[in-house]
Parts: structure tokens; sequence; C-alpha cells
């Protein structure tokens, strides 16, 4: 920055500056300027605040890098060194006088969000800066220039100005206004920022077509606001139909339509409009909002956002309004509609009284006439007359209610004893209040005074609180009191019953509600008891109130005030003869009865077995007893029950095959119990009929998309209901039939796919199941992948694949290729086909079932579910495949390597099975001088958790050798890190780095049973130098390592204790016999010592712990392959020269071994490669204890054979100098087999 002398305050302005032509300026070039404007350059590039300045006669225009960012924009950089009058000209009347006055007076100027349209962008843009204009004076003190610090509030002042904008329109959100109101609201907001929105345009959705509902800023006669949008006109004015998908859209206005638009508070008008969707999230567009938009600020994405956000608030008063109109005509439909029911109930009520009375006469002179006829008849028309009393009381109820609600009550208000009229009605339920082994008490004093009262109404009170409080009562007592408590009469009914939840007493006297799921001892009623009970009591004047305590009981409490005052004068009448317990308590009573239990049902007797076992449960005891006569009587057995939860008792307890259930009962209604059925698996498939005074198609629908089998209506038929119970009895043992056909077929088919390891097997068990199952001929599956012949599996006579099919098999399985999955198709001839999902392409099925054995639909639809759930089967079978692959090659990876360095084999017996690894490991690391590192080492524990520990150490001892390649320090470290790893600690491990030019070897050792090494001269040494403590036992503690050099052709052996370890016997038994095991096959191969060894030393039930083994034979074997050039014969033999040296070969031996392989590379390369000069010959050699095995092989052809196979001076010599020479000579080439014995 030194080379930019006055600028170098800012390296980036600075070398901008430097590039200006100063001295084509006022200014002149930099060298020539004053201290003073040195200075103020300075400080001016030095700042961080947004600053400028000008200088001198043409107040030449500088800036620093904040103004460059902030407020410059494209004119950067071409404004530095230009007068400010050429750089600001479109803000120069607003500049220019305050500079001038800066200059003239010397004092400092003050704007604060002062407007300029600065043309920073390419256009003239909304701006707004707080700034101050100060002076700059030169060496003498004259001012000749001015600094402006400004700061930019543009973003500040339109935010603020949007947000009022937002804040005002939802300045009311309580208020609730229709919809021109809520336009007209908005509309008057939005004409209050007509900076930001010039104009709007609002139009509403209808039938398709978008009409004009409000306007800001615009006329609704301008050419731009048409009233009415159509749909399909190609020449409308805003693009209504291209917002279906909820996305603005933005309008250029630049057609026709748009000449001579308003510009709100510019002077020029907008440019171009945002129609927006006016939508609620989740449904259609209402409408949209044209927003014209400032033509003097960009459309950014907080721009766009509050127009959105202006759109969205319409869009929701909009709705809101709406809502709010159509909750209005609901209300006022459902008024109507109450006003129709109430209408309708009593028309209804007194059209009922006519057949009613003509089925009740009759059927009194019918009891009176059959009083000595049998029992049973007895017993029907007394179910009749009950039924025929209950149905009067509900039409009674019916007509006194809405009587009520028309305003046609006539009521009779006269002087009553209201003691003594309610102890006589209650008296009247106390047979049934006792015989559901309750007390009744009754507590009812004189009053002083009358109360005014009719009677008939009054009955109906007492009657309708006695029947509800015997009714949710099992124990305790029901209680009547009257009392007086200053000038009303207080009478109360309670009782210790089942109590009323909290959140029900609000609503316990409406009209038709009921209290669902309470334990009753019926379900019955129509929901309008107490609704009548309140209306009665208000009729008096009263009140009535209710209190209670769920579990504890309920108490009802009527206040009627004395004298009658309060009541209409003409209803008034003096007192009468009337008894207080008219025929209307009858009703009450008898229902009352018929809810208690010791009435026993008919014995049905002895059915027949075939007939089936059913289980009915209806809470009415008459419909209970009918329905138990009724099936009884056609062969069933009938377990009859009053509720849904002993209806689900039974159930459980013996499976029925139907069960017949009302929808209404108590405790559980029968949907309930549908409910329960299904979710038990135990009960799932017991078929359900349904029995239901609710009439209609969708009172069915619901029966059975709950899980009902059918769904009978009341009132039915008897003919009617035994059909369709036998029909349900009947298709439910079928189901039962085919679902145990499935079921057995299933689980068959599970057991042949679960128990096959590879999917070639899985698929062909399957086959082998399907041909049992049906009994077929052969059963074919043809596997069609992208390419290539598809792969045949046959169950039966044996094809050898796709081509010895037969030409019509053929066809048919590429056929059902094509053909939809899952979907059986019988073929005329006893045959089918199916398709399904393979996980190498399409499985086509064929089977062949012979002749005269139709497919049938159940066949079909059984084939259907086998051939799903073998398709599931076999992506099973092929994902346990790859996953198993998977394991098996993860957990190989974390054992040693596999491809061993010469001289060294190696052995792996996991104990637990089928794993492939466990806790102990071996390891060989080539390491970077050309030494090998050796691990040995076995965890604590077996199976993958002691695997998942041994690969973390096998790696970190492998990388410690790797940085230092010394057995006691790698060790040491070892410990530390173990000590960090669950599961590590206790490890041992043998670690040793061999130099296998020399056979030196240094190991330490941590626990670790000593290495064997079985020396050629036939005695044994034990590698047990270099001990101390596992892994993690004492961190810290420096470990000893231990050296020792392997002899020529001895043999060592590393293992971990798994090999040696024999029940109840010392660890050295096994040790010593491990050691004369490797002496016994020291003259055998490693790979077949390490073979034998695993085998002599596993115990009869094989080895118990992890078993690890590592062998080296000292020195490993010479492998050399070399080209077929006389040439190197000379290197190899140097090669084989000193092999023999480190095998401690006497040198006569060695001698021979020269000659005989010398002159057998020399025949290889003169024979084996005449015309093919440079091929490969390969020699290797091995040592054992007591001989040596070397091999030459060549890629070449010999001179052709002779008669004489050992002719030839070479072979003579060879077999001189071995003791056994063959030679194999193929078209592949030759290969020359010798060794001999290692004497001296």
């Amino acid at each position: 920055m030194a080379g930019l002398g006055v600028f170098g305050a800012d390296e980036e302005v600075g070398r901008d500056l430097a590039a200006v032509d100063w001295a084509s300026t006022p200014l002149g070039p930099p060298g020539t300027w004053p201290q003073s404007l040195h200075t103020a350059v300075s400080i001016l590039l030095s700042s961080r605040f947004a600053m400028w300045m000008a200088w001198g006669p043409e107040l030449t225009f500088f800036c620093n890098a904040a103004y460059r960012r902030d407020t410059l924009g494209r004119k950067y950089p071409w404004a530095l060194g230009r007068p400010a009058s050429e750089v600001w000209a479109e803000v120069w009347t607003d500049a220019g006088p305050r500079i001038e006055s800066v200059l003239t007076t010397g004092s400092a100027t003050w704007d604060e969000a002062l407007l300029l349209f600065l043309e920073r962008s390419g256009y003239p843009e909304e701006t707004y800066h707080t700034f101050s204009y100060s002076p700059l004076r030169d060496d003498d003190g004259v001012p000749v220039g001015m600094l402006c610090v400004v700061s930019e509030d543009t973003k500040r002042v339109i935010g603020e100005r949007r947000l009022e904008t937002l804040r005002d329109l939802g300045a009311d959100p309580g208020v609730v206004r229709g919809e021109q109101e809520i336009l007209a609201s908005a509309g008057r907001q939005l004409e209050r920022n007509r900076r930001d929105l010039p104009f709007t345009l609002t139009y509403l959705f209808e039938d398709g077509t978008a009409r004009l509902a409000a306007t800001t800023g615009i006329a609704r006669e301008h050419p731009a606001a048409p009233a009415v949008l159509p749909p399909h006109d190609p020449d409308r004015v805003w693009p209504s139909t291209a917002l279906g998908k909820g996305e603005a859209v933005l309008v250029d206005l630049d057609r026709a339509p748009f000449t001579g638009l308003p510009a709100g508070d510019w002077a020029e008008p907008p440019e171009q409009a945002l129609v927006v969707p006016l939508l609620q999230q989740g449904s259609a567009p209402n409408g949209f909002l044209v927003a014209a938009l400032n033509r003097y600020r960009p459309l950014d994405e907080g721009y766009r956002s509050f127009v959105e956000l202006v759109a969205g608030h319409v869009a929701a008063e909009i709705s809101s309004a709406r809502s709010y109109q159509a909750q209005q005509r609901r209300a006022e439909e459902l008024a109507e509609l109450d006003r129709a029911k109430t209408a309708f109930f009593s028309n209804v009520s007194h059209e009922f009284r006519t057949p009613l009375t003509l089925i009740m006469g009759p059927v009194e002179e019918l009891r009176g006439r059959l009083a000595g006829a049998d029992q049973g008849v007895r017993d029907e028309l007394d179910a009749i007359h009950r039924s025929g009393l209950r149905l009067g009381k509900l039409v009674n109820t019916l007509l006194d209610f809405s009587r009520i609600e028309a305003g046609r009550v006539r009521a009779r208000y006269e002087p009553v004893d209201l003691s003594g009229v309610t102890a006589e009605l209650a008296s009247v339920f106390r047979s049934a209040v006792e015989r559901a082994g309750l007390a009744l008490t009754v507590d009812c004093p004189p009053l002083a005074e009358p109360v005014y009262a009719d009677l008939g109404m009054w009955e109906k009170v007492v009657l309708n609180l006695l029947s509800n409080a015997l009714k949710f009562t099992f124990e305790g007592s029901v209680s009547v009191a009257v009392q007086a408590v200053g000038d009303e009469a207080v009478v109360t009914v309670a009782d210790t019953g089942i109590g009323i939840a909290a959140d029900q007493l609000p609503r316990l006297f409406e009209r038709f509600h009921r209290v669902e799921n309470r334990r009753s001892r019926s379900n019955e009623g129509s929901g309008i008891g107490l609704a009548l009970v309140r209306e009665l009591v208000a009729l008096h004047g009263g009140t009535i109130t209710a209190d209670s305590v769920e579990g504890r009981g309920t108490r009802f409490v009527i206040r009627l005030p004395f004298g009658y005052a309060h009541l209409p004068a003409d209803s008034v009448v003096p007192a009468s003869s009337a008894t207080a317990v008219s025929a209307t308590a009858g009703p009450y009573v008898q229902e009352a009865l018929r809810w208690l239990p010791g009435r026993a049902g008919p014995d049905p007797g002895v059915v027949e077995p075939a007939a089936g076992t059913l289980v009915v449960a209806d809470d009415n005891a008459d419909m209970r007893e009918y329905l138990t006569r009724l099936l009884s009587g056609a062969g069933y057995q009938v377990a009859a029950v009053a509720d849904g939860q002993q209806a689900l008792d039974a159930v459980r307890a013996s499976a029925p095959d139907l069960v017949v259930s009302d929808v209404m009962m108590p405790n559980r209604d029968g949907l309930s119990l549908l409910g329960a059925l299904r979710a038990d698996p135990r009960t799932a498939a017991v078929p359900v009929l349904l029995l239901s005074a609710r009439a209609g198609q969708e009172a069915s629908i619901e029966g059975l998309q709950a899980g009902a089998d059918d769904y009978l209506v009341k009132p039915f038929a008897a003919a009617e209901l035994l059909a369709r119970v036998r029909a349900n009895v009947q298709l439910a043992r079928l189901r039962n039939h085919h679902a145990t056909q499935r079921e057995t077929a299933l689980a068959a088919l599970s057991v042949r796919l679960s128990g096959a390891a590879t999917l070639d097997e899985a698929l062909a068990g399957a086959l082998d199941e399907l041909r049992g199952l049906w009994h077929a001929e052969r059963v074919t599956a043809a596997v069609f992948t992208a390419g290539g012949e598809p792969a045949v599996t046959v169950s039966g006579p044996e094809v050898a694949g796709w081509g010895e099919l037969a030409t019509e098999r053929r066809t048919a399985l590429a056929a059902l290729r094509d053909g939809p999955t899952l979907t059986a198709v019988p073929v005329e001839g006893s045959a089918a086909g199916i398709t399904l999902e393979h996980p190498d392409g399409t499985l086509a099925l064929w089977l062949d079932l012979g002749p005269g054995r139709p497919f049938t639909a159940d066949d079909r639809l059984l084939l259907s579910l086998l051939a799903g759930h073998l398709a599931q089967g076999l992506a099973r079978a092929q994902q346990i495949g790859q996953q198993r692959e998977t394991a098996i090659a993860l957990q190989r990876s974390i054992l040693g390597p596999s491809l061993l360095p010469p001289g060294f084999a190696a052995r792996y017996e996991p104990a637990a099975r089928p794993l492939e690894v466990g806790g102990d490991w071996y390891d060989i690391v080539t390491l970077t001088d050309g030494r090998i590192g050796i691990v040995v080492g076995d965890c604590v524990g077996r199976g993958l958790a002691a695997a998942a520990v041994m690969g973390q150490l096998r790696s970190a001892c492998r990388a410690l050798l790797l940085q230092d390649p010394s057995p006691a320090r790698t060790l040491m470290t070892m410990d530390h890190f173990a000590a960090g790893v669950p599961g590590a600690a206790c490890t041992t491990v043998f670690c040793g780095v061999l130099d296998p030019a020399t056979g030196h070897l240094t190991y330490a050792s941590a626990g670790h049973p000593p290495g064997i090494l079985a020396h050629a001269d036939g005695t044994r040494h034990l590698l047990d130098g270099g001990r101390s403590l596992p892994l993690a036992v004492r961190p810290g503690r420096v470990r000893r390592q231990a050296e020792h050099v392997v002899p020529a052709r001895a043999t060592m052996l590393l293992y971990t204790d798994g090999l040696v370890e024999r029940r109840r016997r010392p660890l050295t038994d096994g040790i010593d016999l491990a050691g004369r095991s490797v002496l016994d096959g020291a003259d055998r191969g490693l790979d077949e010592l390490a073979t034998g060894l695993m085998a002599q030393l596993a115990s009869g039930g094989g080895y118990h712990d992890d078993v690890a083994v590592l062998l080296y034979r000292h020195p490993g074997p010479l492998d050399v392959t070399f080209p077929a050039d006389a040439d190197q014969l000379a290197p190899v033999r140097g090669a084989l020269r000193r092999w023999l040296d480190l095998c401690g070969v006497p040198a006569p031996t060695a001698q021979n071994v020269l000659v005989a392989v010398g002159e057998a590379c020399a025949n290889a390369i003169e024979h084996g490669h005449r015309d093919a000069p440079g091929g490969p010959i390969r020699l290797r050699a091995e040592a054992y204890v007591d001989r040596l095995h070397l091999t030459v092989t060549d890629s070449g052809r010999w001179k052709a054979p002779v008669p004489d196979a050992y002719r030839g001076r070479g072979l003579k010599l060879m077999r001189a100098m071995m003791r056994r020479v063959a030679i194999d000579a193929g078209t592949g080439g030759t290969v020359v087999d010798m060794d001999t014995r290692i004497t001296g």
C-alpha cells in the first residue's frame, strides 16, 4: 500500500483513486496537493463509516469504501475525480445549495431521512438519507471543500411505512363485519399508503368469473378496472385464470388499457403491477388483488412479501366474513329445522295414537279371553301389552314436549298437598326399588300451605326422576324428600348411583342429549325425559337443579313457589277430586321392572350340535326373551345377555358361531362390542349380526364399516332373522374351513422359505410345497431377467432348461410375464399360472394339475395368497443372503491378511459359529525396512462383542508397528489405547519383529502363551522372554522385549490359548502337545502342517474358544520369475545360492542343487522358448527339515518327444545331482520337479 501514496489508507478504493488522471482535474497531480487535502483524503479513506467529499473550485468528488458499497452503486469508479455536480446531477437541486452554504458560511448542515431520487442503479430510486455536510479548509483555514458523513435510512423509512399499513389493516381483528364492510375498511387503510400502492383493484370470483369488488387510487370507470373479467376472454386486462397454482403474477403496464394510470403520491404512473391470489391455506383462491407498484422501488423480496401480506389479510378477512355469513345462515336453517321438527313430533304423535289404540284394545281383549291358554301364548301377549304401554308412554312424552315447544300446552293449576301427592307417587316405585335390592326412603312431612300444580304434569316430573334413579343405581338407596324453605316448597330426589361426570352436568337438561357409555340397567330412552322435566317445572314457575359426584350418586332439587301469583290467572282452578296416581304411572313401573334380573329365559333344551351356538345381547328383556325363544326353536344353543360387556365376556369364555347384538345397550353398546371383538385376535373372526332401530342406508353402512358381518333393522320378520342367522353361521363355518386351509399352507410355505440358505434353494423348496399342496404333476417357475434366457426351476419331472420346455409351455409362461402380478389365471385343461416379483426380475409360475382336476375360484384365491407370500419370502431370502455375504466380508476384513508373505501359514477358528470372527486375531505387517511385524492376540470373550474390540486393537497395533517397529514400545502404547476401549482390558498379545533375511526376531509378550520353535535337529525352544502383564492392567509400566535368532529350517508356532486349553488339564500339557505336533510335521509344507495341527489338537467336541494359529518356517520359500534369457542365469543362481546359505545347506549339497537347477533353467531357455524368446520361467524352492524341493516351470514347448523320454546329457546330470527328478511336459509348458536330502 506504500505505492499508493496519499491513497494508501484503503487499498481497493485507493487503487482506483490512484488510477484517476488528476493532472486533468483542477486539483492537479497528488504530489502538488496541499497538506490539508492529503489529511482529508487520508481521514476519508481510513473511516469505515460512509463518507464522500468534494474539494476545489469544481468540488472534485472523493469517496471511501463504505460509501461506495452503500450508496454509489453503478457510478463507481466513474465518479472518482469528477465534479460533484456531475456525479449527483439528479439531486443537485437539493445538494448544491447546501454545499454552497457550507463553503460560504463555514457551518455544517444536517438533514434527517431526506428523500432523494438517486440514479445509482440505472433508474430513479426512492431513497432516504440522514447526512451532514461539514466544511474542509485548506492550509490557510479557508473553506475549499466539503465532507459528507451519511447514513442511508431507505430500508427503515419504507419498512416503517409498510408496517404501519399492515398494522392498520389488522386494527380490529375481533370485529365481525360483512364482506363489503371489510373491503371498504381495507380500502381506507390502503389509500393512506399510495407510495407503495399507487392504486389497487380487488376482484372476487363468482362462478368462475372475476368481478370487481373494491378499488383504491383509481376510478372504477378506468379501462384498467373492468367490472367483469370473463374466464375465457383472451383480451382480458388481468391474468385471472393464471392464479390457480396460488402464485403471484407480475404484469407490465405497457398496453392500451393502462394508458393514463393514476400515479399515487408520485409524479409518474407505475410501470408494473403484482397480481396476487386471495387464498387461504388448503383452499382455492376467492379472488385476487391487483397492486400497482412504486416505479421508484425495485420489486425485491421485502416489497413482494409486503404485497402478499396485504393480499393475505384481505383474503383472511373475506374468508372470515363468508364463514360468519355461512354460520348465520346455518343457524337460521337449524332454527327452522327445529321448528319443523317440533311440528313433526306433534303431528306424528297424534298419528301414532290411532294405530296404537287399535293395537292395545284388541290385545286387552285377547288377554282376557286367553287367560287360561298356554303359558307361552300368555307370555307373548304380555310382551305385546308391555311394548304397547311403552310406546304409548313415548308418544305421550313426545306430544307433551311438542306442545310445550309450540306454546300450546294447557295446564290446570290447582291447590294440592305436594307432600302427600309426592309420597304417593314414590310408593308406586317401592316394589321395583326393593326388588332391585335398594332401599327407598320417603320423607314428605305435610306442608303448611298448598302448592298450585298440574297433577298430570307433576306426576310425570316425579316418575321421570324416580325412573332415572332406579335405572342408574345398583346399590344403596333412592330417597324422596319434601320440605318448606322460605316461600318455596323444595322437593329432592336423590340416589347413590353411578353419578354424572362434571363435564356432562351443564348439558344434563338439554333436549336429546344422552350421556354416552354410562353403566345403566338399560340403554333405552329418548333423551328428552329430563328436558321435559325442566320444561314442566318451569311451567310451574319453579326451577330444577342437579348436583352429582361421579361414583357416589346424583341429587335433583326442585323449587316451587307457594301461592299462585306467579301463574297465569286463567289457568288456576279450584281443587279437584283427582287421585295423585293415574294410569300414567303404570308404564313407568312396568318398564322399570323389566330392567331387573330374575326372569330366566326358556330352557332351549338339548340342541343339535350342527345348528350352532349363538350369543344374543339386548338390554330389553322382552326382546331378549323373544330372540331366545325364536332362535332356540330353530335348533340353536343360545346364551342371552343384557349388555355388551356381558356379551364380550361370554364370547371370550367360549367363542360362538355368531353374535346377535342390539346396537344401543348400556355399559358397552353394540358398536363398542364389535370393536372389542375385532381388536382381540382370539375373537376377531367371530361373525356379528347387529340389530338396530336406526333405519336407512347410512346406519347400515356405519355398522358394516365398523366390521359387522350383517345388519338387520327393527322391526324385522322372524323368517328374515332366521335366514340371516343361518346364512351367517354357514358362511362363518366355510370361512373357518378355508382359513384353516390357508393358514396350514402358509405355515408350510413359511417353513420352507425360512429354512432355505439361498435364493435358489428357497424357490425350489416353495415349488415342492406348492406341488404337494395341489398334488400337481409339475410346477414350473421361469425367472425373466433383463437379458438372456429365462432361468427355469421345476418341481416334478425334470427339464434341462428353458429350451427343453414344450413350446406351448414357453408361450404360456412368456404371456404370464407381461400380465398383472399376483392374479391367478386358470387355463382350460387343469392348469393355472400366476406372475410375481422376483429379486432378479419377473417370475412366472405354472401348475399342471393333471387331467380331471379343475382349478376352482378357491384355488385361485389360495394361489394368489401363496404367491404373494412367496414373493415376500424370496425378497427376504435374497436380503438375508446379501446381509450374510456382507457380514462375512466385514468379519473377514477385521481378521489378519489372507495373502501371507512367503514362509507363513495361518488358521483361524471362531468359537461362536456361524460367525467367522471372534476375539482372537493374527496379523502380519510388512515394514518399510523389509522386516516383518508379527502379532497374535486374544481379547476377553467371544462373538461379535469381542470381535468389535479385536478389530480396534488389531488396527491400532498395526498402525503403531508401522510408526515404530519396537514390540515393547508398541505394547506400552497399546496399554493406554486398550484402557479407553470398553472390553479391551486383559487382552493378551504376542508382538514380534522378524528379519526374514537373517531370522533375527525381537519380541515382547503381554501375558500371552509362549511361542514354540521346532528346530531342524528335532529339539524345541519356547519363546518365553519379554513377558509382562496383559494390556491395560497397569498402563504406563515399562515393558521388556527379548531377542532370538530363528535357525535355518526351524518352524515357529504362535497361537492363542484356545489351541492348547484342555479341561481339567494344565496349560503346559497343551503347549507340549502343540510342540510335538509341530516337530512331527516339520517335513510337511506349512499349509499341510497348519491343517494337521488344527485337526490333531481339537478335542472331541471341537474347540470351545476362539483359536488363531500362525506358522513360520525360516527361511521362506524362494520364488523367482525371470524371462527366458541366458543373461538371467547368473542372477538367478546368485539368488538361489544366498537362499541355500540361509537354509544352512552344506556346500556339497548346495553345489549339486546349483548345477541341477542351472541345467533345468538352461534347458527351459533353450528348448522351452525356442519359438517365443523372452517368455517367463519360474523357479521355486522350499526347505524342509531334511530335504529341499525345487521346481522350474516354463510356458513354452520343448523339443518333440522321442522314444527315450530321458535322453540327453542335461537330464542325466540333473538326476546325478538330485535324489529325484520328474519332468511333466504338456501343451502349456514344462515342469521340472526335483528334491534332494540335506546331508552333512
